[in-house]
């Protein structure tokens, strides 16, 4: 399967503290649910281990 990105999903990856590579393993790898309007959405945890806008998270999810 071939994951391409939306401009706009490329855009907010740096706000979200995602990299591309992490949503593209969400979505290969990753647990699928049905979202509004028929679309599928994605979710996946990571191992994080470090501090985000002053909060420590063990893990990451994306």
């Amino acid at each position: 399967m071939s994951v391409r990105l939306h401009p706009h999903a490329q855009a907010r990856l740096i706000e979200r503290g995602a990299t591309e590579a992490e949503v593209i393993a969400t979505v290969l790898g990753g647990t699928s649910f049905t979202v509004q309007f028929g679309r599928t959405g994605f979710r996946r945890n990571f191992p994080f281990n470090a501090e985000w806008r002053g909060r420590f998270y063990a893990t990451k999810k994306n």
